[in-house]
C-alpha cells in the first residue's frame, strides 16, 4: 500500500494552494474561451435531458419532498435547494450522451463539476466571473488526477475523481482557505463511488446517476470540513492507486500546474453517443462521402458487409441486444447501422424508434469489429479507426479516422458548437430565449449575478 506520509503528499498542498489562490488573470484565456462554451453547452445538455420522461418524474417527487431554494433545475422553470438541483442537472447532463469530455483526463470533468458549482453559485448569487473561476479550478484539478490514472475498463469514471472537483468549485465560491480545502480534497478524495461500465452497455439508465454524486458528495464534503470532519492524510493516492485505479502518478497531477492547462485540451460531442464511438462514425461518414450527400447513400439492403478495425473502447462497446434508447448510445454496431438507415446523425439515431427499428438491427448484424492492438496502443492521443462497407455489388467504401472531429488536433467549427445548443435547447426553450441563453453563457464572466441568469423566467 502507498505510504500517505510519504513526500509525495506534497502535492496536495500545492493543490490546495492552486485552489485557493488562482484569479482568472492567471489563467490562459483560450482555455477560459474553451470553459465558456463547455459551460454553454452543458446548460444545452442540462435543458434537453431534463425533458425525458424519467426526469421530469424524478423532479415531480423531489418538487414534493425536498428542500427548495434558489438553484435551477435547468430547461423546468422550477428551484430546488443547490444540492438536489445539482444532482438533477448531472443525470440530465449525461442522458442524452451529449455532455464535454476530455479524453486526456480519461473522463467528463464538466459534468461533474458544473451542476454543483452553478447551484452553489445561484444560491449565493455569485458573480459570473466567480462561478467561471471556480469551474475552470475545479475541472482543471480533476482532469489533472484523472490524467495521472491508468484507468480500469469495468469502472466508470463518472463520481469517482470527479467529487473532488465539484468541491473545490463549491469550496472556492465559499470561500474555503488553504488548510480547509486540503482537507476538502483528501475528504473528496476518498468518498467516490464505483460504478461500473456495464450499466451502460446494458442500457441501465443508473449510469446517469453516477456524476450525480459528484454533485451531491461534492457539496456534502464542504459541508463536512465546514462541520469539523475530516479526511486522511492523502485521500487521493489510495483510491486513484488501488480502490478504484491503477498507478496513480501525484507528481504528474501537479506538474506546470497554472501554466499548462488541460482544460483548453477538452472537446465538445457532435454525436449523441458513447465518445469512442465518434471515431467510427466520423470514418463511416468519410466512406460515405464519396457517394455523395447522405441523399444518395447506400441502402440498408444494398450493404453487404461492414468491418471496423479501432482501438479497445470501440470494440469493448459492441453490444447488439439493444433494449432501450439509452443502449444505443454505447453500442458501436448499432451508432454505425443507424446513422446509414436514418442517413443523419442527430438525436433521432438514437431514441426508442431507433432501438425498435428492425431495418437498423438488420444492418447491425452485418457489421464485424476487431481491436487493433497497435491502435489501441496510441490511445488517447489518437483514436485510429478503419471502417470498410462492401456493397452487394462489389463496390467497397473506405474511412479512416486519426483523430475524432472536435480534438484539438482536429477541431470542428465553433458554429456546428453553437447550432448543436440551439438544436437541443429548443426541447425546453422558446427560439427567442435559446438565443439569449447561450449569448449569456458565452459571456458568463459578464453575469453580476448567478440567480439571475435566463432573466425573468430564469433557466
Amino acid at each position: 500500500m502507498t505510504d500517505p506520509q510519504s513526500p509525495a503528499s506534497d502535492y496536495l498542498d500545492r493543490l490546495a494552494d492552486f485552489a485557493c489562490t488562482t484569479t482568472l488573470a492567471d489563467i490562459d484565456p483560450r482555455a477560459l474561451q474553451h470553459l465558456r462554451v463547455i459551460i454553454a453547452d452543458t446548460l444545452g445538455a442540462f435543458a434537453a435531458g431534463n425533458q425525458e420522461p424519467e426526469m421530469r418524474a424524478l423532479l415531480a417527487r423531489q418538487m414534493d419532498d425536498v428542500a427548495g431554494g434558489h438553484a435551477s433545475v435547468v430547461g423546468t422553470g422550477q428551484r430546488l435547494n443547490p444540492i438536489d438541483a445539482a444532482a438533477l442537472n448531472a443525470a440530465a447532463g449525461c442522458w442524452l450522451e451529449l455532455d464535454e469530455g476530455n479524453l486526456a483526463s480519461n473522463g467528463h470533468p464538466g459534468i461533474q463539476v458544473i451542476p454543483a458549482a452553478l447551484a452553489v453559485a445561484q444560491q449565493r448569487r455569485s458573480s459570473g466571473a466567480d462561478f467561471l473561476l471556480a469551474c475552470a479550478i475545479g475541472y482543471e484539478i480533476i482532469a489533472r488526477v484523472g490524467a495521472a490514472c491508468d484507468m480500469r475498463m469495468c469502472i466508470h469514471p463518472h463520481g469517482t475523481y470527479g467529487v473532488i472537483g465539484a468541491a473545490v468549485a463549491a469550496a472556492r465560491l465559499q470561500g474555503l482557505d488553504v488548510t480547509e480545502m486540503r482537507e476538502l480534497i483528501n475528504l473528496a478524495g476518498s468518498s467516490p463511488i464505483a460504478g461500473n461500465r456495464q450499466s451502460m452497455k446494458d442500457g441501465a439508465t443508473l449510469r446517469n446517476w453516477y456524476a450525480s454524486h459528484s454533485a451531491i458528495m461534492g457539496q456534502t464534503a464542504v459541508r463536512l470540513v465546514q462541520s469539523g470532519f475530516t479526511g486522511p492524510r492523502d485521500g487521493i493516492t489510495p483510491t486513484c492507486n488501488e480502490v478504484l485505479f491503477d498507478n496513480f502518478r501525484p507528481d504528474d497531477v501537479v506538474r506546470d500546474l497554472g501554466t499548462r492547462w488541460l482544460l483548453a485540451d477538452g472537446y465538445i460531442k457532435l454525436y449523441g453517443c458513447g465518445r469512442p464511438i465518434h471515431a467510427a462514425l466520423d470514418a463511416v461518414r468519410q466512406a460515405l462521402a464519396s457517394t455523395g450527400d447522405p441523399a444518395h447513400w447506400p441502402r440498408a439492403d444494398d450493404i453487404a458487409h461492414i468491418h471496423i478495425r479501432g482501438f479497445k473502447f470501440i470494440a469493448f462497446l459492441n453490444r447488439r441486444d439493444i433494449r432501450n434508447a439509452f443502449a444505443t448510445r454505447f453500442s458501436t454496431p448499432f451508432a454505425v447501422a443507424s446513422v446509414i438507415v436514418h442517413r443523419s446523425h442527430g438525436l433521432e439515431c438514437f431514441d426508442d424508434a431507433a432501438a425498435a427499428d428492425d431495418t437498423i438491427h438488420g444492418l447491425v448484424a452485418k457489421i464485424e469489429m476487431v481491436e487493433d492492438d497497435n491502435y489501441s496502443a496510441q490511445f488517447p492521443g489518437k483514436q485510429l479507426c478503419d471502417v470498410v462497407i462492401t456493397l452487394k455489388d462489389g463496390t467497397v467504401l473506405s474511412g479512416h479516422t486519426d483523430v475524432i472531429r472536435g480534438e484539438p488536433a482536429n477541431p470542428a467549427d465553433p458554429q456546428e458548437y453553437q447550432a448543436k445548443f440551439f438544436d437541443i435547447a429548443r426541447r425546453a426553450w422558446p427560439d427567442d430565449r435559446v438565443a439569449d441563453i447561450h449569448a449569456e453563457a458565452m459571456q458568463i464572466d459578464a453575469v453580476a449575478d448567478m440567480r439571475a441568469l435566463g432573466g425573468v423566467a430564469g433557466l
